[in-house]
C-alpha cells in the first residue's frame, strides 16, 4: 500500500547524517524488559480506553506505522499501532514498540503525511527509550529488572511491577517527559518521516493547527509536551540546518481521506 514511498529520491548525505543519531541496542535483556514492561503499560491503557472500531482504518494507521518503523534503528522490535477511541489530541508512545492515537488527533489531520510524522514522533520515543531511560527499566543489573517484575515470583515483584506501570502512565498522560527528551523525539522523528519519502513541512503545519485548537482540544498535549513556540521554531532550525526545508516530498491526501473521511 506504501510502495509509493519509495520512490521520493533522497540524498545520500542525509541518510548518513540520518544514521548517525541512532543508537546501537541494548543488551538482549534489556530488550526483552523493555517489551515486557510496555506490553504491561499498554494493556494497563487498553483497559481503560476503547480502541476504534474501524478495521480498516486500524490497518491503515498500522501498515503506516510499521513501515515507518523501518527507519527507526530498532529492527529487535515488533511496532504495534492501535487509533484508540478518545476526542482529546495527543498520541503515546510505551516502552517496546506499543503506541497508540486517540481519534481526536485524527480527526485534526488532512493529510497522511501529517500522520506520519506524529507516529514517526513516537517511534522516535521507542527508540530512544526515553520511558525506559526515565524509569531505569533494565533486564540485569542496577534498576527496575523487569526479568524479575514480570515473573510474578511474589507479591512484591508484582506491586513493584504495578507501580512502574503506574508511574510510566503518569508520565505519559499527566506529568509529561523532559523537554529534551520531546525536543529529541522531533527531531528524530523527522529524519524518520523524511527518509520514509513523506514532506516534513506537514509535521510542522499539524503542530501549528493543534496550537490553534480550543480549549480542551490541545490541552493534555500542551501539559505533556514544551510550547508549540519552542517546538515549531527548534523544527525549522533543523530543517534549514539539515537542508530539509522546501523539500517536495509526499503528502498523499486522497489515500488519507480514503481511510479517515
Amino acid at each position: 500500500m506504501l510502495t509509493a514511498c519509495n520512490t521520493v529520491p533522497m540524498e545520500g548525505d542525509f541518510r548518513a547524517r540520518a544514521s548517525d543519531q541512532f543508537k546501537a541496542a541494548d543488551s538482549a535483556a534489556d530488550v526483552d524488559a523493555e517489551i515486557r514492561f510496555g506490553r504491561e503499560v499498554a494493556a494497563r491503557y487498553l483497559g481503560v480506553v476503547d480502541a476504534v472500531d474501524n478495521n480498516e482504518l486500524q490497518r491503515y494507521v498500522s501498515t503506516l506505522g510499521g513501515y515507518l518503523a523501518q527507519y527507526s534503528g530498532r529492527s529487535e522490535l515488533v511496532f504495534h499501532f492501535r487509533v484508540v477511541d478518545s476526542p482529546t489530541i495527543n498520541a503515546y508512545a510505551m516502552p517496546g514498540g506499543y503506541i497508540f492515537l486517540t481519534s481526536g488527533t485524527l480527526a485534526l489531520m488532512r493529510n497522511e503525511a501529517e500522520l506520519a510524522g506524529v507516529l514517526a514522533h513516537e517511534i522516535a520515543h521507542v527508540r530512544e527509550k526515553h520511558i525506559v531511560r526515565a524509569l531505569n527499566i533494565r533486564g540485569l543489573g542496577s534498576g527496575a529488572t523487569l526479568s524479575q517484575l514480570a515473573s510474578g515470583a511474589s507479591d512484591a515483584f508484582r506491586v513493584a511491577l504495578d507501580q512502574a506501570t503506574d508511574a510510566a502512565l503518569g508520565i505519559l498522560q499527566a506529568d509529561g517527559l523532559q523537554q529534551d527528551d520531546e525536543f529529541s523525539a522531533d527531531e528524530i522523528g523527522l529524519f524518520i518521516m523524511v527518509q520514509a519519502g513523506y514532506n516534513p513541512d506537514a509535521y510542522s503545519e499539524f503542530l501549528a493547527r493543534v496550537s490553534q485548537a480550543a480549549g480542551s482540544d490541545r490541552a493534555q498535549v500542551a501539559q505533556t509536551h514544551p510550547s508549540f513556540v519552542d517546538r515549531l521554531d527548534k523544527i525549522e532550525v533543523i530543517k534549514i540546518t539539515h537542508g530539509l526545508n522546501d523539500l517536495d516530498y509526499a503528502l498523499l491526501v486522497n489515500r488519507f481521506k480514503a481511510f479517515n473521511p
